[in-house]
């Protein structure tokens, strides 16, 4: 077995459900039916701590919304 060194990681190639990622400041995404502290909630505020971006999420009707505060 050879060790390698310099060798670049590949792209992740994965699939993202929600486009926390391509949000910019100021945008948002409703989503009917979503509970506060649900699914969508959990992977906005993940997605936030890996990449150093702020979510903000608040009721609104009969589902949330998701901003990209920072």
């Amino acid at each position: 077995m050879k060790i390698e060194n310099d060798i670049p990681l590949p792209e992740s190639t994965r699939s993202r459900k929600y486009p926390f990622l391509e949000m910019s400041v100021g945008d948002s995404i409703f989503f009917d039916g979503e509970k506060v502290n649900g699914r969508v909630y959990r992977a906005a505020m993940s997605t936030g701590r890996r990449n150093d971006q702020k979510y903000v999420a608040r009721r609104e009707n009969s589902g949330l919304r998701i901003w990209r505060a920072e």
